[in-house]
């Protein structure tokens, strides 16, 4: 699956973000909520979100069950793992 998200024109507040994308993204049933750009079936198990971020950076974060729960916690922490890995360096490398 993946999922376009247009954060630049939503007026949610960080921690709410948080809260809304573990609840609509992260639970069997994906629900669309404002900021939802597209969704689309690519037959993947893994859930892959493209955000298109307040401070000007996309951000690509891809979900399986081997980072699921960090982001049910934070997606944006997920991601910064994420990116950290994919540098070889700080957490997740």
């Amino acid at each position: 699956m993946r999922i376009v998200l247009d954060r630049r024109s939503c007026n949610c507040w960080e921690p709410a973000c948080e809260t809304h994308f573990a609840w609509h993204f992260l639970r069997e049933e994906i629900t669309p909520v404002d900021c939802v750009v597209e969704i689309s079936d690519d037959g993947s198990q893994k859930l892959t979100f493209l955000i298109l971020d307040r401070d000007g950076v996309d951000k690509e974060l891809v979900i399986d069950e081997s980072n699921r729960a960090d982001a049910y916690d934070s997606w944006r922490q997920a991601w910064e793992r994420q990116q950290a890995a994919r540098s070889g360096t700080g957490a997740g490398a």
